[in-house]
């Protein structure tokens, strides 16, 4: 098994940038709405704000504002439990778009693993995203150098309900055949997560996001060393039958303090949805301001480095692109695979 050490003591990493105050968009767009008519608000549910879901969708709902929002909508980004609970706020309809883990989304729109008898029909992909990454950390005297040193530790899972919950449940029984009751699990968000290793009540926290991870970023920024668990060949041989959707990541040296060389870890694509009512014409224009700004957004987070517009539908499982999605991707000359087609 591989550990990646990182040391702090450097400068936390700036990840957010001043926003842009015009955006050009490459096409035409709809007519302002009529003065005085009703705004529109369009929720984007995402994460915890230590997290990369928050800090995107704010990023996201401020340029689709400014591009679009003298046309009777309103974006706001929501702070959220994450994966999961997004998906249950689309279903009820108390979100109009969320950033969503595709495993779980795949599993919520076609009812199977933990949505059996729970289906969520109206899911929507609406681009993907960069791969959350798994990143376990550990404080280096929990003495902790393998998967299966997890047993019997304070572990922070991820928030009740989430995605990064499932996930870590997932990876502990398959990398060290580990169940809840072989740890003491702990339901934190990232900030407290991290915030619960620095002061020793936990030994390690699972945060799993686009990296850069601005709760991990900060727990460097103190004196304790901690280590990040990687990922073997075994290892990744081992989730291919247990978590298909697992795909090999490499976190670039340089990407944290005091991290100088690359870390071999493990990721899930993350995807922007929508609901299947919101209009097309709004899906369209939001995926070309996307597209029009994906080099500024980039500078006001990393994370959108990761995103891979040339094949923004690979890793994208289980629930169908709304229909408009399929027109921009079609003209962009992006083929797209019949399992997602409406």
């Amino acid at each position: 098994m591989g550990i990646g050490r990182l040391r702090s003591g450097l400068a936390a990493l700036g990840i957010l940038a001043a926003v842009s105050a015009a955006l050009v968009v490459t096409t035409e767009l709809p007519a302002a709405a009529p003065a005085g008519a009703a705004e529109r608000l369009l929720t984007i549910a995402t994460g915890s704000r230590g997290g990369t879901y928050f800090p995107v969708g704010e990023i996201l709902a401020r340029h689709f504002n400014a591009a679009l929002g003298n046309r009777g909508f309103r974006w706001s980004a929501r702070p959220s439990g994450g994966t999961a609970e997004n998906l249950e706020l689309l279903k009820k309809g108390d979100a109009a778009m969320a950033i969503a883990m595709a495993n779980l989304t795949g599993f919520a729109a076609t009812g199977t693993v933990r949505y059996q008898g729970n289906r969520i029909p109206n899911l929507r992909y609406v681009l993907g995203l960069w791969p959350d990454v798994t990143q376990f950390v550990c404080r280096a005297d929990a003495n902790i150098r393998t998967w299966s040193d997890l047993r019997g530790k304070r572990i922070a899972v991820g928030p009740p309900g989430s995605g990064t919950e499932f996930s870590s449940g997932v990876l502990l029984q398959a990398l060290a055949g580990l169940s809840w009751g072989d740890i003491i699990p702990l339901r934190l968000g990232y900030d407290e997560g991290a915030q619960a290793l620095r002061e020793g009540r936990i030994d390690a926290f699972n945060a799993e996001a686009g990296i850069p991870t601005k709760a991990v970023a900060e727990l460097l920024e103190t004196p304790e060393e901690v280590i990040l668990l990687e990922f073997s060949e075994e290892d990744m041989a081992r989730l291919a039958d247990a978590a298909p959707f697992y795909a090999r990541v490499v976190i670039p040296g340089g990407t944290y303090p005091g991290q100088a060389e690359p870390l071999s870890v493990a990721g899930i694509r993350s995807a922007l949805l929508a609901d299947e009512s919101l209009p097309e014409n709004v899906v369209y224009d939001m995926l070309t301001v996307i597209y029009a700004r994906k080099e500024a957004m980039a500078k006001e987070h990393a994370a959108f480095t990761k995103v891979d517009y040339d094949t923004p539908l690979a890793g994208l499982y289980g629930a169908p692109l709304h229909p408009v999605a399929v027109r921009f991707f079609t003209e962009k000359g992006v083929r797209i695979p019949p399992e997602l087609l409406p």
